[in-house]
């Protein structure tokens, strides 16, 4: 958490002397006319990047002792179109790690679940720099590593799909935004039934598959113009 405060308290550090230099191509999104004509706060495409603290919920993570956070990162791209000067629709393309640690017959194990992410939200400016974000998510898991080891996806009884919803705030300042965001799953990590094995050389069935993915994150973005 150290480490994810920084990053953020070093990008509103830094907002402020980048945007100065800012030169052609790269501005702050008040530059931008709406659908309507007039100005929209929230037009305009760019890059992010930042922390993820993962964990698993429900009722079936009780299978895995001494469960913990998982500490990792997201990043990708998104694209934003202002309707007027409160609202605007933002959709963002994301690669983003998500999973949990717990106990391993006996020792402490990682399981790191990657995702290609597509969420879809609505933005509403609080202020000339403040906004929330709202809305779905849906999820493609393209890699699973348990304890370090890269298995197989349908094998190992995970669900290759998974959706969701965002909620988060964010703070612009020029062309560079910081943000923090809560993202919950709604679909299942593991399929009904799926064996893991954990705690037992033989391996368990899962009783309870209600396991989803929790994820808080920080992250830092940088804005372009068209």
């Amino acid at each position: 958490m150290k480490t994810a405060l920084f990053t953020l308290a070093l990008g509103l550090a830094l907002a402020p002397a980048v945007h100065a230099q800012q030169g052609p191509g790269v501005g702050s999104s008040t530059d931008y006319a709406a659908s309507d004509g007039t100005e929209s706060r929230n037009t305009g495409f760019g890059i992010k990047g930042g922390y993820n603290l993962s964990s698993i919920q429900g009722t079936g993570a009780d299978l895995f002792t001494n469960r913990d956070n998982l500490k990792d990162f997201h990043a990708g791209v998104y694209g934003q179109f202002g309707f007027n000067n409160f609202a605007s629709l933002m959709v963002e393309l994301l690669y983003s790690r998500k999973g949990y640690r717990s106990d391993y017959l006996g020792t402490t194990h990682d399981t790191r679940l990657d995702y290609l992410e597509l969420p879809i939200l609505f933005v509403g400016n609080l202020t000339e720099t403040l906004s929330i974000h709202v809305g779905p998510q849906v999820s493609l898991l393209t890699n699973v590593r348990n304890g370090g080891t890269t298995v197989s996806i349908g094998d190992n009884g995970f669900n290759s799909l998974d959706y969701g919803a965002i909620a988060g705030a964010e703070a612009r300042l020029g062309f560079a935004k910081v943000g923090a965001r809560f993202d919950w799953s709604l679909g299942k990590v593991y399929k009904d039934g799926s064996v893991v094995r954990y705690n037992t050389a033989t391996g368990a069935a899962i009783g309870d598959s209600n396991i989803r993915n929790q994820v808080f994150q920080l992250y830092l973005g940088l804005g372009f113009k068209h």
